[in-house]
């Protein structure tokens, strides 16, 4: 028997430039603009004005042979490990932030001389002295190292695009298994000559601390205003206005404003908006530009979020997938809000979450997935994982996430005034309330627990038609106490078990009242690869919506005994309202 031989590599993106260094349009001339020939990085650029920006792609692998020369791969990583995405399934456990825990990867490489050759495109005339005019000819080989002078030449690595590709040698790269993160840190080299590149998943660039929404507006108002007319004005300093929209909302000190805008000029066209008061205001008050939405679907606005806010690249979502998705499950749900200060985009995502919806960064097929907190759709399979076919013997364990269990929510809705924080009951005009005393009483839990929800998103005015079908499916869910089961198993079984994917777990440690294996519905809430391209390890917790849900049908539809096991499926029907059971002994539908 042959056995394959694994390989890993890993890309990282950088900024190179195509021009060649003095010939047009690069303006850049030896001894004038500089002493010695840039490198073709925007950092060692001469003429930024005309730097034409391309992805060069940097490869490192482990020592070993089987390389296509081609490829240009440095054999100088010691190794990857990963922690990994886990989602926060509804944004209920406070142990982990609304959009779960991000991804993140340490790429462990060994510094080393190295001559430039691939690297530097004027490497020959670094050697015979014609690259430089402070001195004459070197030996890049014998100066420095590899990653030293990169980290130089490329300081600018965040958020650049860093590839793991996992297959065996002989593997052609477009053909291996590539995982996708975007670079957060670099550490190193050291003394011993190690690099530690982190990485993480690209909805890392949705952290509050590197994406805001709105973002932080610079203008000032040039003059006092009254506090009751539509005022004209101009904006400081001068040019600013191109900062802002043609017309938008905005807040002056504690009142949120409407306005159209010509160059630097503002025409207010709206006052005392969004429940705050009128107010008047002094030159060099600020003008800070506000996020707004009014009706707007929750998957358009993230999206926008995203794209317009976090500088998500758009190819990272699938807008028709979040569109189908939202129109099946969320379709009633619209929402309004003024956001008046710079704010994370993680966070207010982390508020959109409340709705029952879920974000999370898919490595290998490079996308942002949505999904509603639901149940199975029509035709939708919940995989079976069992003990004998898929579990590895003794790497399975459960545990109960005490936690995570609600006995009752309180959805605070209907801002009073967006001016003020959105973060108090005392801020908002509506609650809605789900309760279960059952769960609370003495023969069940005989605890209570709690869920407080504030959301701005529901507008001024607030939506029981939104608010009170949100909490009651969160307190459907999480009812009773979620159980968590962790389990390793063969990469053979991957396609059956993705994030966010429901299934159906069976095992000897999952047990009816006699004993008896227990098939329980569940959800995977994190994956990872414990052997590269051999082993993985996942994470599931019980998912909640047992018994069969209704959908709206056409007219003419059969009743219930004349329509086929397909229809009944996929449809609605009404059961006898005593015995609450249809003839073939099954009970009514539920309405999600």
């Amino acid at each position: 028997m042959t056995t394959r031989e694994s390989l890993q590599i890993v890309e990282l993106d950088i900024e190179r430039c195509s021009r060649t260094y003095g010939s047009a349009p690069c303006t850049a001339a030896l001894g004038t603009s500089g002493v010695r020939k840039c490198f073709n990085t925007y950092f060692t650029c001469q003429d930024t004005a005309n730097f034409d920006s391309t992805a060069e792609t940097l490869r490192f692998a482990r020592n070993q042979n089987g390389f296509n020369r081609s490829d240009r791969i440095y054999p100088c990583l010691q190794s990857v490990s990963t922690n990994p995405i886990e989602i926060n399934l509804g944004g209920v456990s406070d142990r982990k932030s609304g959009l779960g825990k991000r991804a993140r990867i340490k790429v462990m490489l060994k510094d080393f001389a190295d001559s430039d050759i691939w690297f530097d495109q004027y490497q020959s005339e670094r050697v015979d002295g014609t690259g430089q005019t402070d001195e004459g000819g070197y030996n890049p080989l014998n100066r420095g190292t590899f990653f030293g002078k990169l980290r130089r030449r490329f300081p600018y690595y965040v958020g650049r695009a860093l590839r793991v590709k996992e297959g065996y040698v002989g593997d052609s790269l477009a053909s291996m298994r590539t995982r996708n993160y975007v670079v957060t840190e670099w550490a190193g080299p050291d003394a011993a000559g190690n690099v530690t590149i982190t990485a993480s998943d690209v909805l890392d660039l949705a952290d509050d601390k590197k994406a805001t929404a709105p973002k932080a507006s610079e203008g000032r108002v040039a003059n006092n205003l009254d506090d009751n007319t539509l005022e004209v004005f101009d904006l400081l300093p001068a040019g600013v206005g191109s900062e802002y929209p043609a017309s938008g909302t905005a807040i002056i000190g504690s009142e949120i404003v409407t306005f159209t805008r010509s160059n630097d000029t503002i025409t207010l066209t709206g006052r005392a908006q969004g429940g705050s008061a009128p107010s008047t205001h002094s030159a060099d008050d600020s003008f800070q530009l506000c996020y707004a939405v009014d009706g707007a679907k929750i998957n358009e606005v993230a999206a926008d979020l995203l794209t317009n806010y976090a500088d998500v690249d758009a190819s990272y979502i699938d807008t028709t997938a979040w569109a189908n998705e939202a129109d099946r499950w969320l379709n009633t749900y619209r929402v309004t809000a003024i956001i008046t200060k710079p704010t994370g985009v993680a966070q207010l995502l982390a508020e959109l979450s409340d709705f029952g919806v879920m974000w999370w960064w898919d490595d290998e097929a490079a996308e942002i997935r949505m999904r509603a907190n639901r149940p199975l759709d029509i035709g939708e399979t919940a995989p079976d994982l069992t003990d004998n076919a898929t579990f590895i013997e003794d790497k399975t364990g459960t545990k109960d996430l005490y936690d995570e269990r609600i006995s009752r929510v309180l959805f605070y809705h209907g801002v009073i005034d967006y001016s003020n924080p959105v973060t108090k009951g005392d801020n908002f005009r509506r609650v809605s309330v789900a309760i279960d005393g059952s769960a609370e009483s003495a023969n069940e839990y005989d605890q209570v627990a709690t869920r407080e929800v504030y959301t701005r998103w529901l507008g001024n005015e607030g939506s029981n038609t939104v608010a009170s079908p949100v909490t009651r499916r969160i307190l459907n869910r999480y009812r009773d106490t979620p159980r968590q089961v962790v389990f390793e198993y063969d990469v053979k079984d991957e396609a059956s078990v993705q994030v966010a994917q429901p299934v159906t777990v069976q095992s000897r440690l999952l047990q009816d009242d006699t004993g008896n294996s227990l098939a329980v519905q569940m959800q995977v809430t994190s994956v990872e690869e414990v052997i590269t391209g051999h082993r993985l390890k996942a994470k599931a917790q019980s998912y909640q919506f047992n018994g069969r849900y209704g959908f709206f049908t056409e007219n003419s539809r059969p009743d219930y005994d004349a329509s086929t096991n397909e229809e009944k499926a996929k449809g609605t029907y009404f059961v006898d309202e005593t015995t609450e059971e249809f003839s073939d002994g099954t009970g009514p539908y539920l309405f999600f």
